[in-house]
């Protein structure tokens, strides 16, 4: 019994830190700025999409990217989304938090 019991919690355990961090999905960029409050982030503005950030506003700080050239990546990748209108998935690997995001992915319906 105690086995089973910690089984199915460590299952728990494990889902839930596979989803944490998804910060928006389905999201449309509306505005991409190359700074927020003088710091070496860039900020982006999203309309709709579900998750934590949906209808809000994201911060992609430089010194949590895997490298300079990630967060170059992701900036391009933003300001392809908001040219093209499509829909975005932003995630933070570490938490929920809106303002900590690493990684975006740009796709049509």
């Amino acid at each position: 019994m105690l086995t089973k019991t910690l089984a199915i919690s460590g299952l728990f355990i494990f889902s839930s830190v596979a989803f944490a961090g998804e910060l928006v999905k389905g999201a449309t960029i509306l505005e991409v700025a190359s700074s927020a409050s003088n710091e070496d982030v860039f900020y982006i503005r999203l309309s709709g999409g579900t998750g934590p950030c949906a209808n809000s506003s994201v911060i992609f700080p430089a010194a949590k990217s895997q490298s300079k050239d990630s967060h170059n990546q992701a900036f391009s990748i933003a300001l392809a989304a908001v040219t093209s209108a499509r829909k975005v998935r932003i995630h933070n690997y570490e938490n929920d938090s809106c303002y900590g995001a690493n990684f975006i992915s740009i796709y049509s319906k």
